[in-house]
């Protein structure tokens, strides 16, 4: 299950926003991303790559505020830490949400939200690759990203300062290589995935998305490392 994606920026999280509440056209938070791909890449090319999430990163994610029905940016830690498990639950079964899950009872009331990414990777179900530190076997990562560089919106449940990913069965695209994948929502679903009839979007089988093995480097020996 998605266990780590990139990041958008607080600015083109702002971006989205404004494109979902009809503030601002969708194009515009394709072209921030886009500017902040392009931005990526030359980072890349100094050793700075885009900003990853994993299980315990602090993340951005919107909602309805507890007040309106206006979308508000807020900050959450990822991953719920129930007293059963000695590891974060960071993702969570969109199966269980609809059955009514106890656990997620409270936070698929009262905490669905959307959680923006540039990209997200899944391991390989058999594929593996030499590890570039230590020479073992791994999983072979994958990266998903949207159609044209276009941000991802990840559904997502949040309680107490804490979120989680929810994740569906896997569409064509992702079914060769994870068994699950996260719900990705259209910035048109985003008001449905909000509201009452948030159940109607558990079928991502016709969600587009663009995958590719993600490129694994070996970490610079010694003899590479400069003081200055």
């Amino acid at each position: 299950m998605c266990g780590r994606f990139e990041v958008l920026t607080y600015e083109e999280v702002a971006a989205v926003v404004a494109a979902v509440e009809g503030r601002a056209e969708k194009r515009q938070a394709t072209q921030a991303a886009q500017a902040a791909q392009a931005a990526q890449t030359a980072q890349e090319a100094q050793g700075k790559p885009r900003a990853q999430a994993r299980p315990g990163s602090s993340i951005l994610l919107f909602g309805h505020g507890d007040a309106s029905d206006n979308l508000e940016i807020e900050e959450a830690t990822w991953g719920f830490d129930p007293e059963w498990s000695s590891r974060p639950v960071f993702n969570t079964r969109v199966e269980s949400m609809i059955e009514g899950s106890p656990m997620w009872r409270d936070a698929t009331a009262n905490g669905r939200c959307v959680i923006p990414a540039a990209s997200f990777y899944e391991p390989h179900a058999t594929e593996t690759v030499p590890s570039p530190r230590t020479g073992r076997p791994l999983k072979r990562p994958y990266q998903f990203a949207g159609p044209d560089g276009e941000p991802l919106l990840m559904a997502g449940v949040q309680a107490d300062g804490r979120c989680s990913v929810v994740t569906c069965e896997p569409n064509r695209w992702v079914a060769p290589i994870h068994n699950r994948m996260p719900l990705l929502l259209r910035f048109e679903e985003v008001g449905t995935w909000l509201s009452p009839e948030w159940p109607a979007l558990a079928d991502r089988s016709a969600f587009q998305l663009h995958a590719a093995p993600e490129h694994l480097e070996a970490p610079p020996q010694p003899d590479q490392l400069s003081l200055f």
